[in-house]
């Protein structure tokens, strides 16, 4: 029989060598960044892991954003490497909030942590969804031609 994990034991502590997660710090889990990319759209480029504990992060980055009107605003989820219910749900109310302001939500997804809950739920079909950052900002018309 082969070991998966090599730390793996009968005692619940884990190796010297991986230290335990802070759960204090959210940022440590969970980061995110935000840059404008001309003519009218802001991307927030999200990084780690998006679950219950980090999703308040992710909605007090993310709903402010949607208040504006007539903008767009893409989020970029390809370094997300754990991707819960609580983020699903952040998304939504973001789609809700974009929807009222006038402003268009495009996520940028590529990876099965991310698009296995999006497409389990049926939000694939719900949101407006691009392999990488490139494909999304031509999609609301910030490529190179406006």
């Amino acid at each position: 029989m082969t070991t998966i994990f090599d730390y793996a034991t009968t005692d619940r502590s884990p190796p010297a060598n991986i230290a335990p997660p802070d759960l204090r710090s959210t940022s440590r889990l969970l980061t995110i960044t935000t840059h404008t990319a001309p003519p009218a759209a802001i991307v927030l480029t999200v990084r780690g892991e998006v679950d219950a504990l980090t999703s308040t992060q992710l909605s007090d980055h993310l709903l402010p954003h949607m208040r504006d009107t007539g903008g767009h605003v893409i989020v970029d989820l390809t370094s997300v490497w754990f991707f819960a219910a609580a983020g699903l749900t952040v998304l939504v109310n973001a789609r809700e909030a974009a929807t009222v302001a006038g402003t268009t939500l495009c996520l940028v997804a590529s990876t099965r942590p991310v698009l296995l809950p999006l497409t389990i739920t049926g939000l694939d079909r719900v949101f407006d969804i691009s392999p990488d950052l490139t494909h999304a900002l031509f999609r609301v018309g910030c490529g190179p031609d406006g």
